[in-house]
């Protein structure tokens, strides 16, 4: 039976084509979106905990911001 760490340990090839070290495999779109998209999201979803935390303040500040469209409003023609 052989030992399974020789099929972990990475080893680095080098391809030639043509004299020429060959081009890496693209990576598929789906990936790369959402190597992307994770920090945004995973900060987000902190974002949303925070203020769902916090929902006195955020309440007060929604608050706020409502009052003061609201002047904006009665203020215009």
């Amino acid at each position: 039976m052989q030992s399974p760490r020789p099929a972990l340990v990475p080893s680095a090839r080098v391809f030639r084509e043509a004299g020429k070290p060959a081009r890496p495999l693209p990576v598929p779109f789906g990936r790369r979106a959402r190597s992307v998209l994770d920090p945004v999201r995973r900060g987000a979803m902190i974002g949303v905990r925070a203020a769902v935390g916090m929902w006195p303040l955020t309440a007060v500040l929604l608050m706020a911001a409502a009052l003061l469209i609201a002047a904006g409003h009665v203020a215009s023609p």
